[in-house]
């Protein structure tokens, strides 16, 4: 079986097997991710569905059952239409197709080599709770680079304003190379790096996924 999760912040995302009905309802249930008044999904009834209409159910389908490779692949796709940032775990030959088209593939540890080269991250333990202290951990390293990122940027941006006024009105230069010198490596270095190292805020994981499209930091 897959895992699809599209929700923001982290919660039980679908699940997409091959099982029959009553043993993905079973299962779903034991996850907390399936409800009696939940609708579910097949890979016929998939099949019978044009894409705009596949768009417009999957959010609301905690599962998705008797599918195939092909359906795994709609239903991501499906997913991202919505606008939203995928993520899907798996473990056979049959999931690497899925894995490659979302936006984060995750191969279990014990999976095929197969499923490894077409995933992104590789869950060596096989625990699903891994994924959420990645991810906290990984938002908290990007904050923390943003941070430093934008102190260093102000700093050598008004020392560079003032070196380039003086130039332009022909005055003596304002800092000499060992004043430069010293405000790099005693002035800027140690809040700098204090930056880069800040302990993890609480609520990191509230924070939505950023889109891998934009800058690392925004001039406005």
């Amino acid at each position: 079986s897959s895992g699809i999760n599209a929700e923001w912040p982290l919660r039980p995302g679908k699940m997409v097997t091959g099982d029959s009905k009553n043993t993905a309802i079973s299962i779903g249930k034991k996850l907390h991710i399936y409800t009696d008044n939940d609708t579910l999904l097949s890979g016929a009834m998939i099949d019978d569905m044009s894409d705009e209409r596949l768009v417009g159910v999957i959010q609301k389908v905690p599962i998705i059952y008797r599918s195939s490779p092909k359906h795994k692949m709609r239903i991501v796709k499906a997913l991202q239409k919505n606008g939203l940032i995928v993520a899907m775990t798996g473990d056979g030959v049959n999931d690497a197709v899925a894995l490659k088209c979302a936006d984060i593939g995750i191969a279990m540890g014990r999976g095929t080599d197969v499923c490894k080269e077409a995933a992104e991250i590789i869950l060596v333990n096989d625990d699903i709770s891994t994924i959420l202290d990645a991810v906290r951990e990984g938002k908290n390293i990007f904050s923390n680079i943003r941070n430093f990122v934008r102190y260093f940027c102000s700093i050598s941006s008004s020392c560079l304003v003032l070196i380039c006024l003086t130039i332009y009105w022909d005055l003596p230069p304002p800092l000499t190379p060992m004043q430069i010198l010293w405000i790099n490596m005693f002035m800027d270095g140690p809040p700098a790096q204090s930056l880069g190292a800040e302990s993890m805020q609480s609520g990191i994981l509230n924070s939505p996924p950023r889109c891998h499209k934009k800058q690392v930091i925004d001039v406005m």
